[in-house]
């Protein structure tokens, strides 16, 4: 199982969303999100690693979009905005 210190959503969303987001958007623990997922709550888990690195081991439900492609797969992205987005990478933290 993968496991991770901190999810750090910074290079992920700056290229989806542009620099003036980051200044909104949160940067969450690991535990945060584990409870999230425990706790039954609707979230969507990104892996925006390298595919060897998604496949070495990646958070069990994540989907995989390297950075450079999120733009190009946002229809894969919830329309939904209640739902929260994580952004992981091997980033920073």
């Amino acid at each position: 199982m993968f496991r991770a210190k901190r999810i750090v959503p910074a290079i992920a969303l700056l290229l989806f969303f542009g620099s003036e987001a980051l200044a909104q958007v949160p940067v969450v623990g690991a535990e945060e999100v584990r409870s999230w997922m425990d706790g039954k709550r609707k979230v969507m888990l990104v892996d925006t690693r390298l595919p060897e690195e998604y496949e070495a081991g990646h958070i069990p439900g994540a989907v995989h979009i390297t950075a450079e492609r999120i733009r190009i797969e946002a229809k894969r992205l919830p329309k939904d905005r209640s739902t929260p987005i994580i952004f992981y990478c091997r980033g920073a933290g």
